[in-house]
């Protein structure tokens, strides 16, 4: 019992942590309330057009060490294709697009370079770029977290072109939150890592198959094969707490004995635990937790006859949405070609119904290639909470792994790894929750 863990969640962060458990001799047990893993990043079965589509459209970066490193372990790194520099198509109508590719230079010269290059349809000013390289040379980090996303590019003077074409895509497809809401520090971070540093870590990671093959199913193959426990469809209804331990995980189904527990979902899921369990723990992020919000993602997975006679990814400037990407796999039996539309930070979109969403798609694909196209079938997957708002409250006070209860420590992409709340996220910080027990507890061993 002494080297068993319970983990609460078998997301990302859930099956990170119980990977690098096993790694350290701890036998991982996981509770998971829903049939399938992965959380968000996962597929599923929509009868509605009777073909797999993914949960919402996951992209990773070069950069993701710590995911890359998980997919080697369990066998699914060859499932993502890692662009060797970062490469996109770039619309805002019909003759009017470009594909970028970064050069071989230092950075941010190496994706400046091709942005100049293509300066009559960027219409980026020079100055722009001089000013954003003598602001980031040396960043201040106490001033970048206190800033917004918008604050900063004040502060480096950066136009309107180049936020539209660069910083607000960025901006929504790494923070899942408006720039004058998104957090600077967060932003900066995370394109430091990926685009400001060697270009080899600017490529982008596209899937070559549905999430669940990629992510949830091999991960569960691993856990399983070196004596993990998966038990699905338990959900965890309150927690009992003697002292300053977890002693009993009471869920719809029965007790379970906790030496040692890893909180591995949401924030919003965590709090409601919390008020239903009769203990009076962790106050301070409970606070926390009380004053976040939430930014959905909606993606549509429609279908045409045609391909489309784009390069993908296809990243849309000016538009209600801001990426097009192709499906992995093409359905066999239709010969359909199915794409994923994008929209991050989706609330202006919540009261649109499913025609008028379908409508403006079917207008932009439109104004894009100039040619009217059918769209034979679609399915629309609203993620309503997908990520929390990562803005400055957001950052002030991310909670640590450690808690106040002994043996309770936390993961998940909200959790202090000082990553935006992405897939690396996620999955780092199941590693850093690990540790953190390991530091507190001295366990190891082997199952």
């Amino acid at each position: 019992m002494r080297n068993q863990v319970l983990i609460i969640g078998g997301g990302l962060s859930g099956l990170s942590a119980a990977i690098h458990a096993i790694g350290h001799g701890i036998k991982p047990v996981i509770l998971e309330k829903n049939r399938h893993l992965g959380g968000r990043v996962r597929s599923l079965f929509s009868a509605d057009i009777e073909t797999i589509i993914d949960n919402g459209q996951h992209v990773l970066s070069a950069a993701y060490h710590e995911t890359k490193n998980l997919l080697i372990k369990i066998g699914s790194i060859d499932q993502i294709y890692f662009q060797k520099n970062f490469e996109a198509a770039f619309a805002r109508g019909i003759n009017s697009q470009i594909y970028f590719r970064t050069v071989p230079l230092p950075s941010p010269w190496n994706f400046f370079v091709p942005l100049l290059k293509h300066r009559r349809f960027t219409g980026i000013p020079f100055r722009d770029f001089i000013h954003f390289v003598q602001k980031t040379r040396n960043p201040d980090s106490v001033l970048l977290e206190k800033m917004s996303v918008a604050e900063w590019l004040d502060y480096c003077s950066q136009g309107s072109a180049i936020r539209k074409l660069l910083w607000h895509p960025l901006c929504y497809s790494i923070l899942n939150t408006p720039p004058q809401q998104g957090s600077a520090f967060l932003l900066f971070r995370a394109i430091s890592a990926s685009f400001l540093g060697p270009s080899s870590q600017s490529g982008l990671g596209i899937p070559l198959n549905w999430l669940s093959e990629i992510f949830a199913g091999p991960a569960q193959k691993y856990i399983e094969k070196f004596g993990g426990e998966i038990h699905h469809f338990t959900a965890v209804k309150r927690i009992k707490v003697e002292g300053s331990k977890i002693q009993k995980i009471v869920t719809n189904k029965s007790e379970f004995a906790a030496p040692h527990v890893i909180m591995a979902i949401p924030p919003f899921s965590l709090l409601a635990l919390l008020e239903n369990s009769p203990v009076n723990i962790l106050n301070d992020i409970r606070q926390w937790m009380n004053q976040l919000k939430y930014h959905p993602i909606m993606t549509i997975n429609f279908y045409l006859k045609e391909e489309l006679p784009f390069q993908f990814p296809l990243l849309l400037i000016s538009s209600p949405f801001h990426w097009i990407f192709p499906h992995p796999k093409m359905e066999q039996e239709t010969k359909l070609a199915g794409y994923a539309a994008v929209i991050s930070a989706a609330h202006y979109y919540n009261d649109y119904s499913r025609d008028e969403m379908i409508n403006l798609l079917a207008s932009e694909l439109s104004k894009l290639s100039g040619a009217n196209h059918e769209i034979v079938k679609f399915k629309i997957v609203t993620e309503k909470r997908a990520t929390v708002s990562q803005d400055t409250v957001f950052l002030k006070k991310r909670p640590a792994f450690e808690t106040e209860i002994e043996n309770l420590f936390l993961a998940g992409d909200w959790v202090n790894t000082g990553l935006p709340a992405t897939i690396e996220g996620a999955v780092l910080s199941g590693k850093l929750a690990v540790e953190a027990m390991l530091r507190k507890s001295s366990i190891s061993g082997s199952i």
